[in-house]
């Protein structure tokens, strides 16, 4: 079932929500004290996700690719066994929190732990079994794309993700699960609100892991050269018979 991790690093691919900005607002600065300073956001320390590590057909299929991809030729740019995320460690991500950190409690409401993360995990496991009604889920792993890459350009992206496909049956109870447990944590306090709508993905490759860790900006990889590897056209080709795996 769901869990709770540390996401020191993982985080760092979630952007946080910018509020809006207010056209024609008087400015707070003056010649004396210069614009009015913003508390600085809370660390980003855990994440909710789906573990799915656990099913040995995704861990050989997801391990086939990434060796694949590591050993092809010609060789992907930016691609290092380093940045390659460990097949047991695989997971749905639905979001990031920032927990037992100076100023992260929102006002009138007790600081957001550890502990009551724990808590509301398993007060919401009856509402999960019963939306499950007691049955196991298969939903296939047949997206792939990555998260932001540079200036928008595929050659140099730092997080490669795979993704559900949510139409079937069991892809819908799957959102709907997903997005019931998203919603209880941001409404407690527990979760950052991106105000985006809930976008399950795996995280397959990740730069943030690159070692040793170079100087400067982190190197990216090309996600334009994965897509034109025999790694990639191999699984393509058998799309949905092998990445796929029960994810509840």
């Amino acid at each position: 079932m769901f869990t709770t991790g540390s996401a020191s690093r993982h985080a760092q691919q979630m952007p946080r929500p910018k509020p809006p900005k207010a056209r024609g607002a008087p400015s707070t600065s003056s010649p004396a004290t210069g614009p009015s300073q913003r508390p600085a956001n809370p660390k980003l320390t855990h994440f909710i996700s789906l573990p799915i590590g656990h099913h040995a057909s995704l861990r050989a299929s997801m391990t086939g690719f990434t060796s694949a991809l590591l050993q092809g030729a010609p060789a992907v740019a930016g691609l290092d066994r380093t940045i390659v995320i460990p097949a047991r460690r695989l997971h749905l991500t639905l979001g990031v929190m920032s927990l037992d950190q100076p100023g992260s409690a929102r006002a009138n409401a007790p600081p957001p732990t550890l502990g009551a993360a724990r808590a509301l995990l398993e007060a919401l496991l009856p509402r999960v079994l019963q939306m499950l009604h007691g049955q196991r889920l298969r939903v296939d792993l047949e997206r792939m794309d990555v998260l932001q890459p540079e200036r928008g350009d595929a050659s140099r992206a730092h997080v490669l993700f795979v993704g559900p496909v949510l139409g079937g049956e069991d892809g819908r109870r799957l959102r709907s699960v997903c997005e019931m447990v998203r919603g209880e944590f941001i409404a407690s306090g527990l979760m950052v609100d991106d105000h985006r709508p809930l976008k399950l993905h795996c995280t397959v490759l990740n730069t943030t892991y690159r070692k040793p860790r170079p100087r400067g900006a982190r190197q990216p990889f090309s996600y334009a050269d994965i897509l034109q590897s025999t790694a990639f056209r191999a699984i393509a080709a058998t799309q949905g018979s092998g990445i796929g795996a029960p994810t509840a």
